[in-house]
C-alpha cells in the first residue's frame, strides 16, 4: 500500500489545500499578497467560490494578522478587493467618463464647425465667381482685379442684376407633353445666351402680367404647335394629336376651314377673321359709293 492510497477521501490536507481568501481572490479576479512566512502554495481558481465565501475569505485574512483588527481595517480590506460596492467611487469613475466623453464631443464638434466655415466661405466665393462670370462667352476675357473683387466680394456690380435681351424665341411644349416647362431664349450684355425656364403656372402668371397693358399680337404665329391653323388639305383629320383641337370656318370670307390647338389660337384666328371682314365691309362701301 503507497502513501496514495492511504489518503482518506474528503478534503485534501492541510499543506496541499489552498486557503480559502486566495480562492476567494482567484475567483474575483484579485492576486491575492501571500503575507511573509507563509507557505508558497498554488491557488487552483474555484469555480464554485459565492460572494459569502469571499467576504469570509477577505475577512478571516485580516483576523490572522499579528496585529490587532479593527472593523474599519476588514471594511477597507473588501473595498480594496472590490467586494464592497464603493457608490462614491463609482460616481466619480462614471463623472470622470462623461466629463472625458463630453470634452472629446466638444473638440469634435467645434472642428466641425471650423471646417463648415471653410467650406461656407468658399461656397461663397465660388458665387461671386460665378456671378461674375454669368453671361459671357467662353473666349471672353476678365482683368485679375475683376476676379479678385469677385473672390473677397468687393465688386462694386455684385448686387446689379444681370440684363437679358429677348431674341424673340420661345420653345414651347405641345399639349399633352409630360414636360410643360417653355424656354425662353434670350442674350446677355456680353453676346452669352441665357434661357429662361417657365413653368405652367409661372407662364399663365406671366402672361396675366403682360396683358395687362400690352395687347396681345393676334398675327403671332402659335407657339405650340407649327400644324396650328392649317386647312384641312393640308392636315391629316385623322393625326391623333388633333385629339382635342377645334375646327374654325369663317362664314363670310373665301375661306377653308382650319385647325387650331388651343382656345387662345381661336381667339387670335376669330380677331384676324374680324379684321378681314371689316376690310371687306371699308371696300364694299368704297365700291357702292364710287
Amino acid at each position: 500500500m503507497n502513501a496514495s492510497s492511504q489518503t482518506p477521501p474528503g478534503a485534501l490536507p492541510t499543506e496541499t489545500s489552498s486557503p480559502p481568501l486566495q480562492a476567494a481572490f482567484a475567483t474575483f479576479g484579485v492576486a491575492l499578497p501571500v503575507p511573509a512566512g507563509s507557505p508558497a502554495a498554488p491557488a487552483p481558481v474555484s469555480p464554485d467560490a459565492s460572494p459569502a465565501e469571499a467576504v469570509t475569505a477577505v475577512v478571516a485574512a485580516e483576523m490572522a494578522k499579528d496585529k490587532p483588527v479593527t472593523p474599519r481595517d476588514i471594511a477597507t480590506a473588501e473595498m480594496e478587493a472590490g467586494i464592497v460596492f464603493d457608490p462614491a467611487r463609482f460616481k466619480m469613475a462614471v463623472d470622470a467618463a462623461r466629463e472625458q466623453a463630453r470634452a472629446e464631443y466638444s473638440a469634435e464638434l467645434a472642428e466641425r464647425g471650423d471646417q463648415l466655415a471653410v467650406m461656407t466661405d468658399f461656397k461663397h466665393r465660388l458665387d461671386r465667381v460665378m456671378r461674375a462670370i454669368e453671361g459671357r462667352p467662353d473666349n471672353d476675357t476678365m482683368l485679375v482685379r475683376e476676379i479678385l473683387a469677385a473672390v473677397h466680394g468687393t465688386a462694386p456690380y455684385a448686387d446689379v442684376p444681370m440684363t437679358l435681351a429677348w431674341t424673340r424665341s420661345v420653345d414651347v411644349p405641345e399639349q399633352g407633353a409630360e414636360d410643360q416647362r417653355a424656354v425662353v431664349d434670350c442674350v446677355t450684355a456680353h453676346g452669352g445666351r441665357a434661357h429662361l425656364v417657365l413653368t405652367r403656372d409661372e407662364r399663365q402668371a406671366l402672361a396675366s402680367l403682360l396683358d395687362a397693358e400690352i395687347v396681345r399680337d393676334i398675327h403671332a404665329p402659335c407657339p405650340h404647335s407649327k400644324a396650328c391653323g392649317l386647312t384641312d388639305d393640308e392636315i391629316d383629320a385623322a393625326y391623333p394629336k388633333l385629339f382635342g383641337w377645334s375646327r374654325v370656318f369663317i362664314v363670310g370670307l373665301d375661306e377653308p376651314g382650319r385647325w387650331y390647338c388651343t382656345p387662345a389660337c381661336v381667339s387670335r384666328a376669330l380677331a384676324r377673321a374680324g379684321e378681314k371682314l371689316a376690310e371687306a365691309d371699308n371696300r364694299a362701301e368704297l365700291d357702292g359709293g364710287l
